[in-house]
């Protein structure tokens, strides 16, 4: 279907603490974008690049710390200056922090809230401001299930996660009528390589009813989804991909 292509469409992918910039720059410029990258890793900026150029499509990498509201204008800047606009943003920053709530520092907090959730806000509001003069574009937030499922010492990143959910639903219902979608999309567990080991095995068979991780690439046709025209009237969602993990609270 023609309304899934992506050809002519501008991207940013912004933040990356684990992989995601990686595999969700390559579902788009499979699609058929152009992608600008945004994150601080510079191995992880060449490689989502690398990925992008293999697909035949421009790539732009932007050193950027997405917490900082002068580094994520710049980048918003460069993109707009060199690709002409912004149609899809996707908010791929993900710091996973694990501690007993009683030992978790103030700003060991502060870090998990900015890396997960502040940046997704700075992110959305500076290339929302160029989507709002198109009156046109996606939002698309890569979070985590722990958005509406707990699990002990993670107390930080799930309020994190569960802003995100929240974020997106509002922003969704104040931005319905100008022609911008929000969505996001929910993560299991993944990995890039398979795991294995005792404590494996123990998660595969609590958590994990299709009995294996995801992998990264496994949001991609989804991503493409919520990027893509055929998604006009789709917003306000969180959606998983998680082998049903969601669907055995």
């Amino acid at each position: 279907m023609a309304e899934f292509s992506l050809n002519g469409k501008k991207a940013l992918v912004a933040g990356d603490s684990r992989f995601w910039a990686k595999y969700t720059a390559a579902a788009l410029a499979e699609a058929g974008a152009d992608v600008a990258i945004a994150a601080k890793n510079p191995q992880k900026l060449q490689a989502a690049a690398g990925e992008v150029q293999r697909l035949g499509r421009k790539a732009i990498t932007i050193t950027t710390d997405v917490t900082k509201a002068y580094q994520v204008q710049a980048a918003v800047d460069r993109v707009v200056g060199e690709f002409g606009r912004i149609d899809i943003l996707v908010n791929a920053a993900d710091l996973q922090f694990a501690k007993p709530f009683t030992e978790i520092k103030k700003e060991e907090w502060q870090k998990v809230m900015d890396a997960n959730l502040t940046s997704v806000f700075l992110c959305s509001q500076t290339a929302g401001r160029e989507m709002l003069k198109q009156q046109k574009g996606r939002i698309i937030n890569i979070a985590s299930g722990l958005a509406e499922r707990g699990l002990a010492n993670t107390t930080a990143y799930c309020a994190a996660m569960g802003g995100v959910l929240q974020f997106t639903r509002a922003l969704a219902l104040e931005w319905a009528r100008q022609g911008i979608t929000v969505n996001a999309i929910g993560t299991g567990w993944m990995a890039e390589t398979e795991r294995t080991g005792a404590w494996q095995e123990e998660q595969l068979l609590r958590y994990l009813p299709a009995k294996r991780y995801g992998h990264p690439r496994e949001i991609g046709s989804l991503l493409v989804y919520l990027a893509s025209d055929a998604t006009d009237f789709v917003s306000g969602q969180f959606m998983y991909v998680d082998g049903a993990i969601m669907a055995h609270l």
